[in-house]
């Protein structure tokens, strides 16, 4: 009996040795599940490079602990252009039937579940049922309970650097929550993704805002790379560890997208303020050539990812590109030191920003130097270095724009001013222009008058003088009329000729021909007189208008004296300076009394109003004969 015993229970070692001879670790029992479980140290890997086999076509000694594999990683070339398949055993120690969620990874596209319950059994595939929520990686798995099967799991991944083979088992009810804590883990990252969002979203409104303003197209350049790049921000921490259809298609391809069309319209932007084309030709012909080549990796991009290339492809074109976008800044910042330009060199250290911090987060991707970083969490992610860079390039563009504003604004101060003189100038051309007119006008009248008038005026006085000759002997009283009238028109004709000619425009001709009239007239009437003038007479120049009406004035004075004072001496005085024109004009005679002023009303009267239209001031006064005094200010 003891014999059997022994036989039976070498076979069922046997078997149990046999059913887990593809295995290194133990089969994992649900009872030590708790939530989720990681199955890095369960599973088994073959990669199908081709796509070739089917499950059934599969053996054991095909697959690998993932362990063994380098880094515990599987080349990116063979997760997503290949099938992966994944072996593990799982036991339901449990009293009751569990049901679970199996993923490859949040960047899995699909995955399909095969069962059977031993090596000799065929791969029966089991229902690809989804959560309902619109993620993708996971797939429903019933175990029975005190039941060990094999599992095999097929999962197909998107075309994404950020894929990874990271499989779980998660218990139902504690799915959501798994799902929540992926998207949620990355706290700080998403809140620093949509503070930089959001710090875009305002560039982008004020770029905008500014470009309806002025018209200036390098702001609607800025403001749609400010647009693109929020939106790649804000899609990546929205979707961020999300298996939605949606974040597959961010991730593989409109997040590249976005970059290229953003980073095409910046180059646009940095040509347009920096006026390129007129002020650095080079740079201008380098920058216009870089963007025909993003433009290029673009549309290479959009043709390999939608002809379903390769991933090695896709990968290889956009790693292209963005080193050659790490080169272009490299040249401009070179390029940019070796100019002495204040504008150009804050968008350089903007660009030398970013460039060190594009650097780090694309080492970060290609070489996995975040291994080097000795923190954990948020500065081990490339994301982060990326906003970093752009956030510094957002600070240098603010600081660039300040200046260019205060220098435009110099500038536009300083056209105004030089518009504001040439106004002035042209203005005061004008000017001179209309008074040269007018005093040719003036010119040309008093030498008509002169010529015209003159001669027919002293025509009429020469005939008038003869007439009264030939009539000695029976005076006619009309001819010495016309002999008088001809000889006061005469008198007055020549002082309108004199006001009118430009050439006496001055100060000094006035004070000349108020004084050889003013003699000339008492001469006639055998009254003595003296007249004071200064020895020094400022050169000021006086308009005709105020020259005659100084001369009228004074006629009128001399006037009132021969008609009315009975005056045997007149003292006529002249003074000035730089500011004032004085003119006095007093006699000896029997003065003015009161209650005669009416006698002299409208002659007064006149007087009073030529130098008030003038500016000037006039006053009389009557102690030991009569004082006419009347000034005139020589600076208006």
């Amino acid at each position: 009996m003891q014999k059997y015993l022994l036989i039976l229970l070498a076979l069922i070692s046997s078997a149990v040795a046999f059913a887990h001879e593809d295995t290194a670790y133990s089969t994992l029992r649900l009872s030590k599940v708790e939530n989720a479980q990681a199955l890095g140290k369960f599973i088994h890997v073959y990669v199908d490079t081709f796509r070739t086999k089917e499950p059934n076509q599969l053996t054991s000694r095909m697959f690998r602990h993932l362990h063994e594999i380098k880094n515990g990683e599987i080349s990116k070339k063979y997760l997503i252009d290949g099938n992966i398949y994944m072996l593990l055993w799982v036991y339901n120690d449990l009293p009751e039937t569990k049901s679970y969620f199996l993923t490859a990874s949040t960047y899995s596209k699909n995955i399909q579940l095969y069962i059977r319950n031993n090596s000799d059994e065929a791969w029966k595939q089991l229902p690809y049922e989804l959560p309902g929520d619109g993620e993708l990686a996971y797939s429903l798995l019933h175990l029975d309970s005190l039941k060990e099967v094999q599992l095999l799991i097929r999962a197909n991944f998107a075309k994404t650097g950020v894929a990874q083979l990271r499989p779980f088992l998660i218990e139902k009810r504690f799915y959501k929550y798994h799902v929540n804590y992926l998207h949620t883990h990355w706290f700080g990252l998403h809140l620093v993704t949509y503070i930089i969002s959001g710090v875009l979203l305002m560039m982008l409104l004020f770029s905008f805002f500014t470009f309806l303003q002025n018209h200036k197209r390098e702001f609607l350049y800025y403001s749609i790379y400010a647009l693109c790049v929020a939106l790649m921000l804000f899609l990546k921490a929205m979707y961020h560890n999300s298996s939605a259809a949606f974040n597959f298609l961010n991730e593989e391809y409109l997040d590249y997208a976005l970059q290229m069309i953003g980073y095409v319209f910046y180059i646009g932007f940095t040509r347009m303020f920096l006026n390129t084309p007129r002020e650095y030709p080079v740079l201008n012909r380098i920058f216009i050539a870089s963007e025909i080549l993003l433009v290029f990796f673009l549309l290479l991009f959009t043709w390999l990812f939608f002809t379903g290339k390769s991933f090695v492809w896709l990968n290889g074109a956009e790693n292209m590109s963005k080193f050659f976008m790490i080169f272009l800044g490299i040249v401009y910042v070179v390029i940019g030191l070796t100019y002495r330009n204040k504008l150009m060199n804050y968008l350089v250290a903007g660009n030398i920003a970013n460039l060190i911090f594009a650097g780090i987060s694309q080492a970060i991707i290609v070489i996995r130097f975040a291994s080097f970083i000795p923190s954990t969490g948020l500065f081990r992610q490339s994301l982060f270095y990326f906003e970093i860079g752009i956030f510094l390039e957002l600070v240098f563009f603010l600081l660039g724009l300040v200046y260019k504003n205060k220098a435009e604004l110099i500038e536009k101060t300083k056209m105004e001013a030089l518009m504001k003189q040439e106004a002035e100038r042209q203005e005061y051309e004008k000017q001179i222009a209309v008074l040269k007119a007018q005093q040719d006008e003036r010119t040309r009248i008093s030498a008509d008058m002169h010529d015209e008038l003159g001669s027919g005026v002293t025509a009429i006085r020469l005939l008038s003088e003869i007439a009264l000759q030939k009539t000695k002997e029976q005076p006619v009283e009309e001819i010495a009329r016309i002999s008088n009238n001809a000889n006061d028109l005469m008198s007055k004709m020549n002082g309108i000729i004199w006001s009118m000619n430009p050439g006496n425009d001055t100060l000094s001709s006035t004070i000349a021909y108020m004084r050889s009239n003013a003699s000339e007239y008492l001469d006639n009437f055998k009254i003595n007189y003296d007249i004071s003038v200064p020895d020094s007479i400022p050169d000021h120049e006086l308009s005709g208008n105020k020259r005659r009406n100084l001369f009228l004035v004074l006629k009128e004075s001399l006037n009132n004296i021969i008609k009315h004072s009975g005056a045997t001496h007149v003292h006529l005085q002249f003074t000035c300076n730089k500011e004032m024109l004085h003119i006095a004009v007093s006699d000896n005679g029997k003065g003015i009394d009161a209650q005669k002023l009416n006698e002299y009303g409208n002659g007064l009267k006149n007087m009073q109003r030529r130098m008030t239209n003038i500016g000037g001031s006039f006053s009389i006064t009557s102690q030991n004969g009569t004082t006419v005094s009347f000034e005139l200010p020589l600076i208006s």
